[in-house]
């Protein structure tokens, strides 16, 4: 059987969020087909692996580590670190050098659809539709209400919703706490979905979209994870719309060259899909989006687990 290091934890503040995902495919990987370790990342050269609570160092020159007189050699790494090093691609390189094949996108993809100020900018460039936006300065000019967030970081952190420029100050405080660069972006005023992306046997395919109702103005860290918002999965959009959208995150994936599964949130106004963001590396709790649409699907979690080793 192969080897299978489920890398998880990570020095962002969605360290708790990657543990919970972890759990999920620790719980439902293919035990007949894997042996799956949990390996918790300390930072970019420091990994454990976790074993009933005890704790083996990994060696770092081979990815390797010692286990009741047997050295442990990892086959692949199924990588479910939310935001640093792994979302944003610091570890890409460094399985590379252990010729260890990883599930999640490249290390120049990784970077690129982390930084949400560029990857926006390219896609615009390509034809699709997403909020005007630009980079917080002392000098911007900005029209009201807006969206304030972090460049580069994730599960809704620092993002506010700003009505005039006394909540504009607060709102920057708070983005800076979690980056250095700050997007001002246009407010879309419409219903909130995500369509998550990926290739299942070889082919790219959509799960079920859903749709995200916030009991906040946004669906901020608050909603996402403390109940202030319900997600319905199949979203109750027009089929027009649902095709629109699942076309729109194919294309991403190919134009992009994405890997894993990805998913992709959007506002949409009146007919139109506008993009807000992509995420490489999505929760995959047992209450996270991802598990939900796969549940629709009528995929399970073990033959989805399968699927992604099989394509790292």
């Amino acid at each position: 059987m192969e080897n299978i290091a489920i890398v998880t934890g990570g020095t962002s503040n969605e360290k708790n969020i990657s543990l919970k995902s972890a759990a999920t495919i620790l719980k439902n990987i293919d035990k007949k087909k894997y042996n799956a370790y949990k390996v918790l990342c300390i930072d970019i050269n420091n990994f454990q692996v976790i074993i009933e609570d005890n704790v083996y160092c990994i060696d770092n020159n081979d990815f390797t580590f010692n286990y009741k007189n047997e050295k442990i050699k990892f086959e692949k790494a199924y990588v479910i670190i939310h935001g640093n090093p792994g979302e944003n691609g610091k570890l890409c390189s460094y399985f590379e050098s252990k010729n260890i094949p990883y599930t999640s996108c490249n290390e120049k993809i990784s970077k690129l659809t982390f930084n949400k100020f560029k990857c926006n900018n390219l896609l615009r460039s390509l034809g699709y539709d997403v909020p005007d936006a630009q980079i917080y300065t002392d000098k911007c000019t900005t029209q009201f209400p807006c969206i304030v967030k972090p460049s580069s970081s994730g599960s809704s952190y620092g993002i506010s919703k700003v009505y005039d420029a006394d909540e504009l100050k607060i709102a920057v405080d708070k983005a800076l706490k979690h980056d250095k660069e700050i997007i001002i972006e246009q407010f879309i005023k419409g219903r909130e979905v995500t369509c998550a992306v990926f290739n299942f046997h070889k082919k790219i395919e959509t799960l079920p979209i859903t749709e995200i109702v916030s009991e906040n103005d946004i669906f901020d860290y608050d909603a996402k994870y403390n109940g202030k918002s319900i997600e319905k999965t199949p979203a109750n959009i027009k089929n027009n719309i649902k095709n629109n959208i699942n076309n729109i995150a194919k294309n991403i994936y190919k134009d992009l060259e994405l890997k894993g599964i990805i998913r992709i949130d959007f506002i949409i106004s009146n007919t139109t899909p506008y993009l807000i963001e992509i995420n490489t590396i999505p929760g995959f709790s047992e209450e996270s989006i991802v598990p939900q649409m796969l549940k629709c699907a009528k995929i399970n979690l073990k033959d989805f687990i399968t699927a992604q080793i099989k394509n790292a």
